[in-house]
């Protein structure tokens, strides 16, 4: 009991984990509106890949390796200029029929290798939860990261479906430029989030 109490506690952390307002979360809706749910669904997986490759990487090296915090919040400013590079991308889309792919795996890749605030995340909040598990099941913790990606797939696509039935409303030809626009100045908040936070660390515990 106790141990399906905990997989069902993994999987909810999934979920608001991709429900959480994020880059990832807006890039969805940005390819959704662009070209519709079925589309979307590269950005989704690619970000499931990227991320899980990632913190794959947190479960097996973390222990091996005694990385200090403020490596995170010094990488989190390359993710924060390829926030703004993307950003950038989105803002001159004028048309909902751009054809020009934004969100590659490279970059969704590269974006989640420099977000700082998902490998503390991770470290802090699902590591600990995956040895937890590994001490009630072999293999524990590739079974965290298997229910955390399934719960963080199904909120993610759920959202991103659910906004794309707005898609036929927004498309509207006065709104396209201001609806990318709009999407374009989220990403750009996510990024000044990111170097306000690290600002913020090697502030007070450097100065």
């Amino acid at each position: 009991m106790e141990v399906l109490r905990q997989i069902v506690s993994i999987f909810v952390l999934g979920l608001l984990g991709g429900a959480n307002p994020g880059p990832v979360l807006t890039s969805a809706f940005t390819e959704a509106y662009r070209k519709g749910f079925v589309k979307s669904l590269n950005v989704i997986f690619y970000a499931m890949l990227a991320e899980a490759i990632v913190a794959l990487f947190v479960l097996v090296l973390f222990f091996s390796i005694d990385i200090p915090e403020v490596f995170f919040y010094l990488i989190s400013f390359i993710g924060a200029i390829v926030l703004i590079w993307i950003a950038s991308q989105i803002w001159k889309i004028e048309k909902i029929d751009d054809n020009e792919e934004i969100f590659s795996f490279k970059k969704l890749f590269v974006l989640t290798i420099f977000n700082g605030p998902f490998w503390i995340f991770w470290i802090t909040i699902c590591v600990p939860q995956a040895f937890l598990l590994k001490e009630k099941i072999l293999g524990g913790q590739f079974l965290f990261l298997g229910l955390f990606e399934l719960g963080w797939l199904f909120s993610t696509l759920l959202l991103t479906f659910l906004f794309s039935r707005f898609r036929g409303i927004l498309s509207q030809k006065n709104l396209t430029p201001f609806v990318f626009k709009f999407f374009a100045v989220l990403l750009f908040l996510f990024a000044i989030k990111l170097i306000f936070q690290s600002g913020s660390f090697l502030l007070n515990n450097f100065l």
